[in-house]
C-alpha cells in the first residue's frame, strides 16, 4: 500500500509538472496530452493492478508484469528514436549555424 502512495504521488508530481511546462510553452499541448495519457495509464496500474492480466490475456501475454515490462521496451525504444532524430536535426541546424557565422569572417576577396 505504501508502494501505492509513493507512485501515485509520484505521477500526480509529473502531471503537474507537465501540464506547468505546457503552459510556459516549453513542450506542445499534444505533447502534454500524450505525457498525461501515460500517467493516467500508469497511475491505473497502480491502482488496479489486475488490469495488467486482462489486458495481457487478450494480447496472447500470460501475466501482467510481463506485458508491462515488454510495452515498457518498446516505449523506451521509440522515445530513446525520437531523441535521437532530434539530437540529429539540433546537430545539423548547429553545423549551419556556425558554417555561416565562419563565412561571415572571411575577409573579401578582390579580383583583378
Amino acid at each position: 500500500m505504501l508502494i501505492q502512495i509513493v507512485l501515485i504521488s509520484s505521477l500526480v508530481l509529473a502531471l503537474y509538472v507537465t501540464w506547468r511546462r505546457a503552459t510556459q510553452g516549453v513542450i506542445s499541448w499534444r505533447e502534454a496530452l500524450g505525457w498525461s495519457v501515460l500517467w493516467v495509464i500508469a497511475g491505473v496500474i497502480i491502482l488496479l493492478p489486475q488490469t495488467t492480466t486482462t489486458v495481457a490475456n487478450f494480447f496472447g501475454v500470460g501475466r501482467g508484469v510481463d506485458f508491462v515490462l515488454y510495452a515498457s521496451v518498446v516505449t523506451l525504444f521509440f522515445l530513446v528514436f525520437k531523441i535521437f532524430l532530434t539530437l540529429d536535426r539540433v546537430e545539423r541546424r548547429l553545423t549551419d549555424v556556425v558554417r555561416k557565422d565562419a563565412l561571415k569572417e572571411l575577409p573579401e576577396q578582390k579580383h583583378e
